[in-house]
């Protein structure tokens, strides 16, 4: 029986998470909050084999992904652009709340109706889904039976659990996926397919802001 289990991990936070602003594939670096949360990651998983750290080659994914394979002998990180983050185009550099007042009608489709979207400038989000999705297929192929780690980024993590559990893609926004936060996604039990974990080691104060 074909098994293999999926972890997911969204980078650690960064200066423009905090802000918060749109990244996309600018190289910002980690800041001292997101490099702890790749250590809490790293030391909780220190005791399980992983068989290969598959990263998106933006920076501050490859800086987690980095940090999740220390202490971890020869095992190197792979980078995967098919785990990349989306693309946002006209969107990039701008805070959120600009992105709503200036892209008011876009905004909404992109919350609501992902699968309709394509970011004004950028991707459309079907096909950021589809080659997120193709690219964990690889690596099922490769890795029958083991342990993988994949760091990559909210949207496309949220796209590639959706399409896992057949929900649709319109309803992605209803997955969390907080900074340094792992999913595990388990192939093959007797249960069949199924998710183990979700937004592990989510700040508690972001799930219970008041």
């Amino acid at each position: 029986m074909f098994f293999m289990d999926l972890l997911l991990i969204r980078h650690g936070r960064t200066d423009w998470n905090e802000e918060p602003r749109v990244m996309g594939a600018k190289p910002i670096p980690l800041n001292e909050a997101g490099i702890a949360q790749a250590r809490h990651l790293r030391d909780w998983l220190a005791q399980i084999e992983i068989h290969a750290v598959y990263s998106s080659p933006i920076l501050r994914a490859r800086q987690t992904a980095g940090i999740i394979a220390e202490g971890r002998g020869d095992l190197k990180v792979i980078d995967e652009p098919g785990v990349a983050e989306i693309d946002y185009g006209d969107w990039i550099g701008l805070s959120f709340s600009e992105v709503a007042e200036k892209y008011q009608k876009e905004y909404q489709t992109y919350l609501t109706h992902p699968s309709k979207m394509r970011v004004p400038g950028g991707e459309q989000v079907a096909k950021v889904q589809k080659r997120a999705v193709g690219a964990v297929e690889k690596m099922k192929k490769k890795h029958a039976g083991g342990r993988v780690a994949v760091v990559s980024h909210a949207d496309v993590i949220k796209a590639i659990l959706v399409h896992y559990l057949e929900i649709p893609l319109d309803a992605m926004q209803r997955v969390g996926c907080d900074n340094g936060s792992l999913a595990i996604f388990r192939f093959g039990t007797e249960w069949g397919d199924r998710l183990a974990a979700l937004n592990y080691f989510a700040d508690v104060n972001k799930i219970f802001p008041w």
